[in-house]
């Protein structure tokens, strides 16, 4: 897996799409304001798993992914959009392009974050 130093700054400066970031356990740990307003999460999101925004029949799959990423640390879902649905606070779902990156800090810990840009509804591209 190709990983570069700064993509998750590289990320987060892209203030016009939604951001979010989660640890090496899938627990988000930062969002930016587009993520609120809409997807419509708030800080009750902050120290829960990202499977929260995953539509219930793949959370068993994404968390079984961040297990083997943790193992053999590579993955081929990082670094390239994928089309997913994403799981609204109030429960709607939203078809949207994840742009998924992993990054190592200076302990040796990683972390992961996403820009999702919504494909419909009213912030839709």
């Amino acid at each position: 897996m190709d990983w570069t130093p700064g993509a998750v700054a590289a990320l987060r400066e892209q203030h016009d799409l939604p951001f979010v970031r989660a640890d090496s356990n899938g627990l988000v740990v930062e969002f930016n304001k587009r993520f609120q307003e809409i997807y419509g999460w708030d800080d009750a999101i902050v120290g829960q798993t990202i499977g929260l925004i995953l539509p219930q029949e793949f959370r068993e799959l994404h968390h079984a992914g961040f297990a083997r990423f943790k193992m053999i640390e590579t993955s081929q879902i990082v670094n390239h959009p994928l089309e997913l649905a994403t799981i609204c606070a109030n429960g709607s779902v939203v078809r949207s392009e994840h742009y998924i990156v992993a990054e190592k800090d200076d302990e040796d810990v990683w972390s992961f974050a996403a820009t999702l840009r919504p494909l419909e509804g009213p912030y839709g591209c």
